[in-house]
């Protein structure tokens, strides 16, 4: 719950620390429905960040472009057991693969059903998301 606008938010978090011209949005949320796919040079470090689901066939396509464009690190959304965790799978041998998961905290409303409280769920994922912004931005001044 919340991958997508969890991901969106460190973007905006790492963005605020760069010039414009640091920042290459390759697919514009203007363009896909709010989702975004972008380069942020940090302190010469290309970190691409992709924020389009699983459920996109486009998805494979995005990180190819981040791949293709050398980013030294790549934060995207992933389903667990989905296609694009077995794409970011694949990338093992190029990249070192660390996996998150953003915070959850749900109720059971029957056996199909998760209900999470939206203001702590967005409490949470803005959590996340300042912690893994910050990570990315210690990593590029290594």
């Amino acid at each position: 719950m919340g991958k997508t606008s969890s991901i969106k938010l460190v973007y905006n978090k790492l963005h605020q620390i760069i010039a414009d011209e640091n920042c290459r949005d390759l697919h514009s949320p203007e363009e896909n429905t709010g989702d975004l796919c972008a380069i942020l040079t940090i302190n010469g470090v290309k970190v691409g960040i992709s924020s389009l689901g699983d459920e996109y066939k486009e998805h494979a396509e995005w990180l190819d472009e981040l791949v293709e464009n050398k980013c030294e690190i790549i934060l995207a959304a992933c389903q667990p057991n989905g296609k694009t965790e077995k794409k970011i799978e694949s990338l093992q041998e190029i990249y070192r693969v660390l996996w998150t998961e953003n915070a959850r905290l749900y109720q059971y409303e029957d056996q199909y059903t998760k209900k999470a409280p939206k203001l702590i769920t967005s409490r949470f994922n803005e959590q996340w998301a300042e912690e893994i912004a910050n990570l990315i931005e210690s990593w590029c001044y290594a």
